[in-house]
């Protein structure tokens, strides 16, 4: 089924995609020289070997580009990502035109206002939201599919070709209350974050790699997916203790 199919669902449960900005290509970070752990090193492994299963090219510089070690690594509260996923979900109901009287509802019953972020928040009040802000505002759905993951609300993250299925997504958060999405949520391991964030982090600089030789996508990687993924998971690594508006995707 398509993107589109599945937003429409999604906008029944609670009552299509376009692309985002065209990403400018990003710098990478200073060539580092790190001194690995154990588990960084076992986690660089994992995230090579499914590189090559998948034809993706690999960064080859083997002191350099490395997440955080499981030691060094406080990921946010349980109730911080649950607060952000109602709120992309939120803003992803917007963005496909849900009626403002129904908005209000969702807002009063999950308590959303005080989640926005400033950015979100203008999104949410403009009384003519730009087309930039609503398709931004939607692809925040593959944002949030990571976090609902990282809840253990989905099971596996599949590979970041292919977008997410929206309705099944929202009909999580739809058929729960407030208290229950909470309540219910089981925040995964830092291993499983972290392997996940690593992962990620080669992915975009393949990504990234890929544009600045002016090369294809290797793999059939979606960069839109593959962004959103790294922005979410960086934020729950608290990656340079940034905020959502203001979280970076290095490599």
């Amino acid at each position: 089924m398509t993107r589109f199919f599945h937003c429409c669902l999604a906008f029944a449960l609670f009552s299509c995609n376009e692309q985002p900005a065209a990403q400018a290509v990003r710098a990478t970070v200073p060539v580092e020289h790190i001194i690995a752990t154990k588990d960084q090193q076992a986690r660089r492994a994992q995230s090579e070997a499914y590189c090559k299963a998948h034809g993706i090219p690999i960064y080859s510089n083997p002191n350099a580009m490395f997440t955080e070690s499981e030691a060094e690594t406080t990921l946010r509260t349980k109730d911080q990502i649950v607060d952000r996923a109602l709120a992309l979900c939120f803003i992803g109901l917007k963005s496909e035109g849900l009626s403002p009287e129904r908005l209000a509802e969702i807002d009063k019953a999950y308590g959303i206002t005080r989640k926005l972020t400033p950015v979100e928040r203008a999104y949410v009040t403009a009384a003519h939201p730009t087309g930039q802000q609503r398709r931004d505002a939607n692809w925040r759905y593959e944002s949030l599919h990571v976090l609902l993951w990282s809840l253990g609300y989905v099971d596996t993250l599949s590979y970041p070709g292919a977008m997410c299925d929206v309705a099944h997504d929202a009909a999580i958060i739809h058929d729960l209350s407030a208290s229950q999405f909470r309540q219910l949520a089981k925040l995964r391991s830092k291993k499983e974050i972290l392997d996940q964030a690593d992962l990620i982090l080669r992915l975009d600089w393949a990504c990234y790699d890929a544009r600045l030789a002016q090369k294809p996508i290797p793999g059939n990687l979606s960069t839109d997916i593959v962004l959103e993924r790294h922005h979410s998971l960086n934020w729950l690594i608290r990656y340079e203790n940034q905020e959502w508006d203001d979280v970076s995707t290095d490599t």
